[in-house]
């Protein structure tokens, strides 16, 4: 597995704002046009266009958590820095899980950025990001 730091990631799940659908149809396009297996948001509940209630939320959270746990690797869409709350949950949940978490920009959130692995930007998405591993140690100087 991937997560591990000496892997190849094969799979990853996308994880995005839905105020960002559109640049992560660009990761999940870049990304699947390397062959990687890519788990995505559930489109159909863009929460700019539908309202969605309580019982869907926890549906939709426990699905995606699903997708997540399956996947070597996270893509965050973290657009001017923003991750929002259900993203940070699933960038620690990925992180608890061993899997290697990467960004489309640096995260203004702290406590993501502690936990980020690599940024790669949705244009630079290349072959590279087959091999970014998950740091298992910690450090106050990871991005200086």
């Amino acid at each position: 597995m991937a997560g591990d730091g000496g892997s190849v990631i094969s799979s990853v799940t996308v994880c995005s704002s839905s105020k960002f659908y559109d640049l992560a149809q660009r990761a999940i396009d870049a990304l699947q046009a390397m062959g990687l297996t890519v788990y995505t948001p559930r489109f159909d509940y863009n929460e700019e266009h539908v309202v969605v209630g309580e019982a869907d939320k926890f549906r939709l959270t426990h699905e995606f958590l699903a997708k997540v746990a399956r996947s070597d690797a996270v893509y965050v869409i973290a657009s001017g820095g923003y991750t929002g709350v259900s993203v940070c949950i699933e960038v620690g949940y990925a992180h608890a899980l061993g899997k290697a978490v990467l960004c489309s920009e640096q995260p203004t959130e702290f406590a993501v950025r502690a936990l980020v692995d690599a940024v790669v930007p949705v244009d630079e998405i290349s072959a590279r990001v087959r091999f970014v591993g998950h740091r298992r140690t910690s450090t106050v100087d990871l991005f200086p």
